[in-house]
Parts: C-alpha cells; sequence; structure tokens
C-alpha cells in the first residue's frame, strides 16, 4: 500500500501575496484580496461530503521524467471518514472512519488495522483536515502567493516550519469550489501530484467507511 501524503494546511491571515504574469500567452494573474481567501476558506470548509476521481503522479529525484501513477476514487464525510480506493495499477483501499485507519485489497479476507498514533493515520487526518475541515489547516502553513488565472484559483504555501515538505502548489476550481488539483514538493526533490475531476457532494452510505464484516481484523504497526 502506498503512503498517502497530503500534508497540506492554509494559513490566511498571515499571508503575503505576490503578483506576476502567467506563463501562459494571453493569460495575466490577478492578485486574490483578503476578503477573496476568506470566501475561499469558508466555501472549501462548508461541504459535509465529497467524492471525486483522483490521479495521482509520483516523482523521484532519480527519475524525475518518469512518474508513477495510480488512479481511483476519493471519499470523504464530515467529521472525519475517508476512503481512499486505487484501481489502477492494482485495487487497493485504505479507510479511516473516524477512529481507525485501515487497509485491505478487495480480495483479502484480512484488513490492517493501524496505531491511531501511527504516521499512517496522522496522514489520513491530514487529508480530511486538507479537504473537508480546512478552518483547522491555518496555523502551520503560510500563503506566498495568491492568484486568480482562467476559472481557477491558484495558491502557493510553504511550511512555517522546516520540515519534509518545501512548496505546495494548489489548484482550486473558482466556480465548484474543489481542489482541481494538487502539488507537493518535498526536500528530498520528490514531487507527489494530485489531480482530481468529477466532484459531487451526495450523500454517502456509512458503508462506505467500514471495513467488510466478512473480514478479519489483524494490527499493524
Amino acid at each position: 500500500m502506498n503512503s498517502i501524503i497530503f500534508r497540506v494546511i492554509i494559513s490566511f491571515f498571515s499571508a503575503s501575496y505576490l503578483v506576476e504574469a502567467a506563463a501562459a500567452e494571453n493569460f495575466v494573474e490577478e492578485a486574490l484580496s483578503t476578503e477573496e481567501l476568506r470566501e475561499v476558506q469558508t466555501k472549501l470548509s462548508s461541504r459535509k461530503n465529497l467524492r471525486v476521481d483522483f490521479l495521482q503522479l509520483r516523482t523521484s529525484a532519480l527519475r524525475p521524467k518518469k512518474p508513477s501513477k495510480s488512479s481511483g476514487k476519493a471519499l470523504f464525510a464530515k467529521p472525519a471518514r475517508f476512503r481512499w480506493e486505487i484501481e489502477k495499477p492494482q485495487a487497493d483501499i485504505l479507510i479511516f472512519d473516524g477512529k481507525n485507519l485501515y487497509s485491505f485489497k478487495p480480495t483479502d479476507k484480512a484488513a490492517t488495522r493501524f496505531s491511531t498514533q501511527g504516521e499512517r493515520t496522522s496522514e489520513i487526518k491530514e487529508v480530511i483536515d486538507f479537504v473537508m475541515d480546512f478552518d483547522s489547516l491555518l496555523k502551520r502553513y503560510q500563503i506566498v502567493k495568491s492568484a486568480r488565472l482562467n476559472k481557477d484559483l491558484i495558491l502557493t504555501l510553504n511550511p512555517k516550519q522546516p520540515g519534509a515538505v518545501s512548496v505546495i502548489n494548489i489548484n482550486i476550481d473558482n466556480k465548484n469550489y474543489y481542489v482541481r488539483s494538487l502539488k507537493m514538493s518535498f526536500a528530498n526533490k520528490n514531487t507527489s501530484e494530485f489531480i482530481f475531476s468529477n466532484p459531487s457532494s451526495e450523500d454517502m452510505p456509512g458503508t462506505s467507511f467500514e471495513v467488510p464484516s466478512s473480514m478479519k481484523i489483524v494490527e499493524g504497526v
């Protein structure tokens, strides 16, 4: 199971904003005002449910032009439930039910439960906060650039404290108010990029965030 690293946190109140010309011809970036940023914050935090398709691209500093790819569906529901279902290149599922993190393949007879204090669970909580509880992410990162470009809102973030993540670039759909794409650059020169599509806010059955009752639960580290 690939570890899902999604450490994305935004500070809207101690940001400095930079404006520069877009690389694409005939497009001009327009810096966002503080009021517009707060509106983005409010709308992203207002969702109760979110379903998206995803494509993940991972690059290594050793092979920057040959990313590994995975794709599938992700489900989120407040207050803190999450399902990350990889369909390609091979089926894999992560579920966080609000208390425990489980990992399994659809054909498995057992699911692994990870410690609530472990690294994987911590990462999943960051994912949920990023997508569903934007307000809780405002203390650890700061915006160094914000702009409107075509139909997207563009944010560039730097961590307030040195860590594994060095830069985060986010594109937010300005019509549907969901994260269209996210690219994380790490201090070791690796990158992880997520492209999301087909957002839906329909209610989801509670079983979406449950391990099948036929599966045995084994403890992981």
